[in-house]
């Protein structure tokens, strides 16, 4: 099954990359549509905290410190639903697959008809969107799964098809949480593609 991979740009999805081949069922484009002006328009809206961005940058500094991995596989970079539009129609892919992924698809990418799925590390929709791990840690709601889930018109709100538990720790950093949340993600994201 031909299938779209679209991947966010942090050290995460890098390392998703990094267990990828080149094949030809499978196209790869990285996510470049979060910018700092989105980041201030979440904060004023009161979607992220400057305390949780904080915690999230760290996260990411910390992972930054170990080894870059090699990427070794073909991709594309988009920035917005235009760009994925045009994959989509020069590619033709059969679905379309997004991890860690911070684009929010519009309703004319939605109505390609093309199986649009979402791999979410926490449970939805009661966790979704930024942030959840964060919110789930804060409620001690401490049994969470990856989730596949479809892509709609409301963010984190589709059918789920697939889910891989984890259970995060209260006692522990936030940082040590993200590490075991995302290699749940991680391991729903082979699974689904079968690599």
């Amino acid at each position: 099954m031909k299938t779209m991979l679209i991947l966010g740009g942090d050290r995460i999805a890098r390392k998703a990359m990094e267990s990828l081949k080149d094949s030809d069922y499978l196209v790869i484009a990285i996510d470049r549509s979060t910018s700092i002006k989105r980041v201030a328009k979440l904060i004023w809206k009161r979607r992220l905290s400057l305390i949780l961005i904080f915690k999230m940058l760290l996260c990411e500094f910390r992972r930054a410190s170990s080894a870059v991995p090699s990427i070794d596989i073909d991709y594309v970079e988009i920035t917005n639903n235009k760009d994925l539009l045009a994959l989509l129609d020069k590619h033709k892919p059969e679905r379309v697959i997004l991890f860690r992924a911070g684009l929010v698809i519009n309703k004319d990418v939605i109505s390609q008809g093309i199986p649009l799925l979402n791999i979410h590390c926490a449970n939805v929709p009661e966790y979704g969107g930024l942030g959840a791990i964060h919110r789930a840690l804060k409620d001690n709601a401490l049994e969470q799964n990856a989730t596949l889930h479809q892509i709609t018109t409301t963010i984190d709100e589709g059918h789920v098809f697939d889910i891989e538990p984890f259970r995060l720790n209260a006692s522990k950093s936030y940082c040590h949480n993200e590490d075991v949340a995302y290699p749940a993600g991680l391991k729903l994201l082979f699974r689904t593609i079968g690599n």
